[in-house]
C-alpha cells in the first residue's frame, strides 16, 4: 500500500498531473474551493477515475507531501495490494446526533460485525459542533476511526465530496476491509496536567460555581496568582480536565459568572474530579517523540493527518511542531479541520485543538534494518523539565499517600514502600493499598517470561534496567495515550510488575487496553545498555483481575485482586496466551466435586477407561510420519475427557502414579505388537520421584526392542529447576536406549548452559512461539536462531501447534525437523492411529 500526494491550483494542472498516475483505489480531495469550483474538479476525477472511491471536503489548509497548502487542491491517491471499501453517507442532524451516527454506520454493522473492517475514515460537513453522542454506536461496537470536520470558514460554500456529488450538513464513512492491513493511530493535544485532583461541588450547565466548596474564581486566583487579581486572558490558558468513563473533557474558562463562578466551554457536572491543564505545545512536542519513534519502528507505508485549523504549526509551507516529527517518519498527507475525530481503547469521540494521524501498513515485508532516531528540536530554555518535575512530584505524593493511607510527617522516610532498583512502589505497598482502600477497580500483573534469560546473558543490573524500562513504558502508555486512566505501578518480584487501575471503567475496556499493551510491548525493542545496538524483545504473560464482571456485578473484593490477577497470569502462561482475565477462569469446584472427580478417575482406572491417544509428528522434508506422542485421555460418562479437567487434582493423590504406569503399559504393548512404531511419552518430575513409577520405568527400558523407539519428553522448566537431581536419571535411561526431548522450549526460563549439558536429542518448540510465526517477524527470527543453535549442537527440532498451512510452510522453509499440530493431525485413538 502507498499514497501519492498531488497539489494543483488549476484544473489544467490537475489534468496534466493525473495523466502520469495509474487509477488508485481511493482518492481524497481537500480543497480551498467554493462548491461551484469543487464540482468542476469532482467531475474530472469521475471522468478519469470512475472506479475509485472518491471522498473529500472543503478546507482552507491541507497537507501534501509534508508541506502545508493554503490554496488550490490536494489530492491523495492511495494504492492498496488487497483491500475492499464499503462506504456510506447520511445527513447529520444536530438535534439527533446519536441517530445520525447509527444511520451512518448501519451498513457496516450489517456485515459480519464491525470487526469485518480494519478501520474507518469519517469526514463531515456541518455548521454545528459535532456532539459526542454521534459516536455512541462506534463505542458500542468498538469501531476504530479517524477523520475530521470540514475546515472552511464560509459554511455557505463548505462541502463534502462523496463519489459524484457534493453535500452539505452530511457525514460520510469509508470502511477498509483487509484483515492483513495494520492501522496505527494517535492524537496529540498541546496540554499538560498540573497539580492535584479537585472536586466540582456546585455547577449548573456551563456555569462552574464551586470547586472544593470554594468559588471557582477563587480557586483560579489561589493557584495562578497567589490570591491576587487575575485576568480573563490568563485563565483562558488553563483549562480543567475531567474524565468520565474514560472520556476526557477539557473545559476552558470563557467568562466570569455571578457569585464567583466561571462560564466554561464544556459543562462539568457536580461530583466530577478535575485537574488544571496548561496548553503548552513544546511539552506536548517532547512527550510525542516516543510515540512517533514507535510509529517509525513499525515502518508505516502511508500516514494521513487530520489537524486542527487553530494550530499554527508551520512557517510558509514547511511543517513544524509534531507535523515535523511525523515528516521524519514519512512525508505525510492530510487536511486541517474544525474538529478532529479519533478512536482509542475507550471509543471514538470528537477532539478540539488536536493533531491526529492514521498510519497504514499492508505489506508483511521485513522491517528496515536501519533504526532512524526521531528527535525533537533542542531548546535551551525549555519549560518541559519543569512541567515534568511538577507533575511527577504530584503523582509520587498521590501514590505514596494512597499506599499508607495517611499523610506522613515530613521527617518520615518511606523507603520501605519502594523497590530500590526501579524506584517503583513495592509489593508490600500494593497489599496495604488493596487492604485499606476500595478505589482500585482492576489489577494487572505482568511477568517478563524471558527475564531469567536476560539475567544470564546481560547480568542482573541490565535485567533490572529492562524492568524499569517496562514500567516507564506502562506509565507513558497509560498516562499519555489512554486518557482517563488513573493508575499506580508496583514491582512485585524480580520479573513482575503490577498496574492498579483506579478509574471506574468497564472490564471489557480494560481487557482491550491491556491486550493492546501486551501486543505493543512484545513488538518493541528494549535497551540492555546505553548502546543502541544492544536491543532485545520481551515475552510477557499478563493476568488481569476486576472487581466487577461485564454486567457490573461484583465478582471479586478489592483485597483479593492480587490473588486473582496472579492466578489469571499463571493460567495465561500455562495455556500460551498473552493475557487472561480472572472473570474467565474456570469456576472453582467444591470439595464434593473434587471427590467426585477422584471417584470417576478411580473407576476409569479399574475399568480400563484410562487410555492413550496419539498425535503423530512428521518429517518436514519428506512429509512422512516419524512417530506419535502418547497423550492421556479418560472415558468419563461415555465421553472422552482431556486431562485438563482432572490432572492437577489427581497429581495430589496416589492415583497419579497409577495413571503413569497405565500409560507405560499401553505403550509397551503397542511397541511389542507394532515393531516399526515410535512413541514419545510425557513424563514429569513427579514420575521420577515416585519409587514405584521409577521401578516401572527401569523395567520398561530393559527391553532391547525399545532402543531408539521411545522418546521421553520432559518439560524445560522442570528439568532445569531439578537439573542436579534429574540429570543422572536421564543419563541412565538414555544409556538404556531412550531418546530425550525437552518439551515446551521457549515457554520457560531457559538456562542454556544446563540445557546443553542435558544433551537432548530433540528440542520441542512451545506453541507460544509457533502459533503466530506466519505473521510475527520477531518470532521468526527467534525460531530461526533456536533452530540454528540446536542444529549446530546436533539437536533436532520439533514444532508444536502447527495449526494452519501458513505456519506449516514457514516452518518447512526454516528447516525445523519435525512438525506436529492439528493442521497435520489431531490426537486420535490407538485404533485410528495404527490402522490408518
Amino acid at each position: 500500500m502507498h499514497s501519492i500526494g498531488i497539489h494543483c491550483t488549476t484544473i489544467d494542472s490537475l489534468l496534466e498531473e493525473i495523466k502520469h498516475h495509474a487509477p488508485p483505489a481511493l482518492i481524497q480531495m481537500y480543497g480551498t474551493l467554493t462548491i461551484a469550483q469543487a464540482k468542476l474538479w469532482a467531475d474530472q476525477l469521475k471522468r478519469y477515475y470512475p472506479d475509485a472511491c472518491r471522498i473529500g471536503m472543503a478546507s482552507e489548509r491541507h497537507i501534501c507531501n509534508g508541506l502545508i497548502k493554503e490554496s488550490g487542491v490536494t489530492l491523495i491517491l492511495s494504492y492498496f495490494d488487497s483491500c475492499q471499501f464499503v462506504h456510506n453517507i447520511h445527513p447529520y442532524q444536530p438535534e439527533q446526533p446519536s441517530q445520525s451516527g447509527e444511520a451512518l454506520f448501519s451498513p457496516f454493522l450489517s456485515l459480519d460485525g464491525p470487526h469485518h473492517s480494519t478501520g474507518f475514515l469519517v469526514l463531515m460537513d456541518s455548521q454545528y459542533d459535532v456532539k459526542d453522542d454521534f459516536f455512541d454506536v462506534t463505542r458500542e461496537y468498538h469501531i476504530s476511526l479517524s477523520g475530521g470536520r470540514a475546515g472552511y470558514g464560509d459554511h455557505k460554500n463548505s462541502w463534502l465530496l462523496y463519489q459524484d456529488n457534493l453535500y452539505q450538513d452530511h457525514a460520510l464513512c469509508v470502511g477498509f476491509i483487509n484483515p492483513t492491513m495494520a492501522m496505527q493511530r494517535n492524537a496529540f493535544v498541546d496540554n499538560i496536567a498540573i497539580g492535584r485532583h479537585m472536586l466540582v461541588t456546585s455547577s449548573e450547565g456551563h456555569t462552574l460555581k464551586q470547586i472544593d466548596h470554594l468559588p471557582a474564581q477563587q480557586i483560579y486566583q489561589r493557584y495562578l496568582s497567589n490570591g491576587e487579581h487575575i485576568t480573563l486572558p490568563l485563565i483562558n490558558r488553563f483549562a480543567l480536565r475531567s474524565v468520565n468513563d474514560g472520556i476526557e473533557i477539557n473545559a476552558v474558562p470563557l467568562d466570569w459568572a455571578d457569585e464567583g463562578g466561571l462560564v466554561m466551554s464544556e459543562p462539568l457536572p457536580e461530583g466530577a474530579h478535575v485537574q488544571f491543564i496548561y496548553f503548552h505545545p513544546e511539552q506536548a512536542l517532547h512527550s510525542a517523540v516516543p510515540e512517533i519513534q514507535r510509529l517509525n519502528d513499525n515502518d508505516p507505508e502511508s500516514i494521513m493527518v487530520f489537524n486542527c485549523m487553530g494550530r499554527n504549526d508551520f512557517q510558509g509551507e514547511v511543517a513544524s511542531n509534531k507535523l515535523a516529527l511525523l515528516n521524519q517518519v514519512q512525508p505525510v498527507h492530510g487536511v486541517y479541520c474544525y474538529g478532529e475525530f479519533f478512536s482509542s481503547q475507550f471509543g471514538a469521540r470528537g477532539l478540539q485543538h488536536a493533531l491526529t494521524y492514521v498510519a497504514f501498513k499492508e505489506s508483511n515485508g521485513a522491517k528496515s534494518t536501519l533504526r532512524k532516531v526521531i528527535r525533537a528540536p533542542d531548546s535551551s530554555d525549555s519549560l518541559v523539565p519543569m512541567f515534568n518535575l511538577i507533575n511527577n512530584t504530584f503523582q509520587d505524593i498521590s501514590q505514596e499517600r494512597k499506599s499508607i493511607g495517611v499523610e506522613p510527617p515530613d521527617h518520615f522516610q518511606q523507603d520501605w514502600l519502594y523497590d530500590l532498583q526501579t524506584g517503583l512502589l513495592n509489593r508490600f505497598s500494593l497489599i496495604r493499598n488493596l487492604t485499606n482502600h476500595e478505589d482500585t477497580e482492576h489489577l494487572a500483573v505482568i511477568r517478563i517470561r524471558n527475564f531469567r534469560l536476560i539475567n544470564q546473558q546481560y547480568g542482573y543490573s541490565a535485567a533490572d534496567n529492562v524492568l524499569a524500562q517496562l514500567a516507564q513504558y506502562l506509565k507513558f502508555f497509560l498516562g499519555v495515550n489512554s486518557v482517563g486512566i488513573e493508575f499506580t505501578c508496583y514491582r512485585l518480584s524480580a520479573n513482575e510488575v503490577a498496574v492498579a487501575i483506579d478509574s471506574s471503567i468497564s472490564s471489557r475496556r480494560v481487557i482491550r487496553l491491556f491486550r493492546g499493551i501486551a501486543e505493543d510491548i512484545e513488538s518493541q525493542e528494549f535497551l540492555t545498555s546505553e548502546k543502541v545496538e544492544n536491543l532485545l524483545s520481551l515475552s510477557l504473560s499478563v493476568g488481569l483481575a476486576s472487581r466487577n464482571d461485564f454486567n457490573g456485578e461484583s465478582i471479586c473484593p478489592t483485597c483479593h485482586l492480587l490473588i486473582k490477577a496472579s492466578e489469571a497470569r499463571r493460567f495465561a502462561q500455562i495455556n500460551s496466551q498473552p493475557i487472561f482475565w480472572s472473570g474467565d477462569l474456570p469456576t472453582s469446584v467444591s470439595h464434593d466435586e473434587n471427590l467426585d472427580w477422584i471417584q470417576k478417575i478411580r473407576k476409569a482406572l479399574e475399568s480400563n477407561d484410562v487410555m492413550a491417544y496419539f498425535q503423530p509428528y512428521y518429517d518436514s522434508k519428506t512429509g512422512q510420519e516419524i512417530g506419535a506422542e502418547a497423550l492421556l485421555r479418560a472415558r468419563i460418562d461415555d465421553a472422552i475427557v482431556s486431562p485438563f479437567m482432572f490432572l492437577e487434582l489427581i497429581k495430589q493423590t496416589q492415583l497419579y502414579p497409577k495413571i503413569t504406569r497405565t500409560m507405560l503399559s499401553q505403550c509397551e504393548r503397542i511397541l511389542h505388537q507394532h515393531p516399526h512404531t515410535h512413541i514419545a511419552l510425557n513424563l514429569s518430575v513427579l514420575d521420577f520421584k515416585h519409587q514405584d513409577t521409577l521401578k516401572a520405568l527401569r523395567h520398561f527400558f530393559r527391553d532391547e526392542q525399545f532402543k531408539g523407539r521411545v522418546t521421553l519428553e520432559i518439560t524445560e522448566s522442570e528439568s532445569i529447576q531439578d537439573y542436579d537431581w534429574i540429570s543422572p536419571l536421564i543419563t541412565e535411561f538414555r544409556q538404556a536406549g531412550a531418546l530425550l526431548a525437552i518439551d515446551d522450549f521457549g515457554a520457560g526460563y531457559s538456562n542454556l548452559e544446563k540445557l546443553i549439558a542435558l544433551d537432548p536429542d530433540i528440542l520441542k518448540l512451545d506453541g507460544c512461539i509457533i502459533k503466530t510465526i506466519d505473521t510475527d517477524e520477531k518470532l521468526q527470527k527467534l525460531v530461526k536462531h533456536i533452530n540454528n543453535l540446536a542444529h549446530s549442537l546436533g539437536i533436532k527440532t520439533q514444532a508444536e501447534f502447527v495449526h494452519n498451512e501458513a505456519v506449516y510452510t514457514r516452518l518447512v522453509e526454516m528447516g525445523v525437523d519435525y512438525l506436529q499440530g492439528y493442521h497435520l493431525s489431531k490426537p486420535v485413538s490407538e485404533a485410528t492411529w495404527l490402522n490408518k
